[in-house]
């Protein structure tokens, strides 16, 4: 079974930002990197569209 069969979920953007924006910003608090989970949804947000954009981005539409 390939990754993304055994998780479908991650091909939805919102999902993907939502889990995306959890990992990074309990990453950092462990590292002592504090960084606001507004910021990071705006970098995550941009990644995305840049990927999106250049047809790099494996999710579907919502």
């Amino acid at each position: 079974m390939k990754f993304y069969e055994k998780y479908p979920q991650l091909k939805q953007k919102s999902f993907l930002s939502k889990v995306l924006t959890n990992t990074v910003f309990s990453t950092m608090s462990l590292e002592n990197q504090h960084v606001s989970k507004p910021t990071i949804i705006k970098i995550l947000d941009a990644i995305l569209k840049e990927k999106e954009i250049k047809g790099k981005a494996f999710f579907t539409k919502e």
